[in-house]
Formats: C-alpha cells, structure tokens, sequence
C-alpha cells in the first residue's frame, strides 16, 4: 500500500511538472481554491480532507476531459494521500465545481495540498 502511494504521488508530481494551475497549455484555470479536514467521532477511526473549488476553460473551444489532480501532504511535507477529479466536455469558457477527497485513518494528518490540471 505504501509503495502504491508513493507511485501515485510520483506520477501526479510528473504530472504538476508538465501542467501547472492555470497554465495557459492545458485550457484550465483554477477560480478558486480551499481544503477542510475533519476528524470522524465516536469509535470511526476514519478522517477526511477535501479540496473543493472552481474552475473553468480558459480557451474557446471544447475540453473534451480535465481532470484536477490534488497531493496531500502531512506537516513534514509527506504524500498522505492523492485523488483527482475529472471533468468531460467542457464547453468553452465553462466553469464547474470541482471536489477532491481522501478518506482514512491518517487523513486528519494533512496540513497541505497541491493541485495539478491536466486536460485533453
């Protein structure tokens, strides 16, 4: 499972290096941006955090798929988890709300995020 994670986080940071927020190549710009964690009670030893926000094609034609990929860290900068959302035929100039969320025992460990967009 660790390894997985790691391989997850491997190919999204791959990913934020060939597409960043807003970057003009991918069509898509991040409006908005904000996480929140909460911690489950009673005896659920599960967590969630999600990062939820706007985005939109920036471009005049049609994104046939995008997709908002999101690494969670821990406060010494450690991938908790990843997810991504995905996003089909986005007309031109489209905005939609966008949601990522990991759910787990660690998940109340996260302190930061990053998103990567991606689109073809």
């Amino acid at each position: 499972m660790k390894y997985r994670i790691i391989t997850t986080a491997l190919i999204l940071f791959i990913i934020a290096a060939s597409f960043s927020c807003g970057n003009a190549d991918t069509g898509i710009k991040i409006l908005s941006q904000d996480m929140t964690v909460h911690e489950f009670p009673g005896n659920s030893s599960q967590s969630v955090a999600v990062v939820y926000g706007r985005a939109q094609n920036v471009t005049d034609e049609t994104i046939n798929y995008a997709t908002i990929s999101v690494n969670f860290y821990d406060k010494d900068k450690r991938v908790i988890a990843t997810g991504s959302a995905v996003k089909q035929n986005v007309q031109a100039g489209e905005a939609w709300d966008y949601s990522v969320q990991t759910v787990g025992p660690d998940a109340w460990k996260i302190v930061s995020y990053d998103i990567a967009v991606a689109s073809k």
